[in-house]
């Protein structure tokens, strides 16, 4: 017995169906920090998605002269008392390569 699934499939002529795309993953983006002297580029969507601080922070709008704190090199989430070493050490741990 022969259903019209069976019967696409073993027709070779038959153009075949839908392509099944994964979702796509957004990251939103990066987010800039400075840790001593050392500016970090970094996926932000880990901190948002383990901080409910950052993810807050992530939202706000643009202050009135269109900067937002850690979208770019020059306006970075500057973190006072760390070490750059410590926060290197973090991010190999939350972007596990």
């Amino acid at each position: 017995m022969s259903t019209p699934l069976n019967e696409s499939a073993n027709d070779a002529t038959a153009s075949p169906g839908p392509i099944l795309r994964p979702k796509p993953m957004r990251c939103g983006g990066t987010i800039f920090f400075k840790v001593e002297e050392i500016i970090f580029e970094v996926p932000r969507y880990r901190f948002a998605e383990h901080s409910e601080a950052f993810e807050t922070m992530f939202r706000l709008p643009a202050g009135e002269d269109g900067t937002a704190e850690g979208r770019d090199e020059e306006h970075p989430v500057v973190l006072e008392s760390y070490k750059a070493v410590h926060f290197d050490a973090l991010l190999k741990v939350i972007y596990p390569t």
